[in-house]
C-alpha cells in the first residue's frame, strides 16, 4: 500500500465572490462601493463555476450579490424618484 498525500484544493474565486457579496450588502447605503462590489462579487463566482467547476461558495455569493445589487439598485431609483439628495452635507459639517 502506498502512501497517498491528499490535497484539498481551495476555492479562492468562490470564497472571494462570497466575501465581496457580503461586502456589497454592507455598504448598501453607499450606492457605487455596493454595485462595484457587487458586480465583482457576480464575476468571481461565474468565473469559480467555469473555471474551478465548484458549487457552494459560488453560487452563495452570487446569489446574495444578486440580491444585494438588486436591493440596491431599487432603493437608488426610489430615493431619487422622491427628490432626497443622497450626497447631502449637513450644515454643521461645514467649518469655514
Amino acid at each position: 500500500m502506498e502512501n497517498q498525500v491528499r490535497v484539498n484544493k481551495v476555492n479562492g474565486l468562490g470564497i472571494a465572490s462570497f466575501v465581496l457579496s457580503i461586502l456589497s450588502v454592507i455598504t448598501m447605503c453607499y450606492v457605487v462601493f455596493s454595485v462595484v462590489f457587487g458586480i465583482l462579487a457576480v464575476i468571481l463566482g461565474i468565473l469559480s463555476l467555469v473555471i474551478e467547476h465548484k458549487n457552494a461558495m459560488a453560487i452563495t455569493g452570487l446569489i446574495i450579490s444578486g440580491v444585494s445589487l438588486f436591493v440596491t439598485l431599487v432603493l437608488f431609483i426610489v430615493l431619487g424618484v422622491m427628490d432626497v439628495n443622497l450626497l447631502y452635507i449637513p450644515e454643521y459639517y461645514n467649518f469655514v
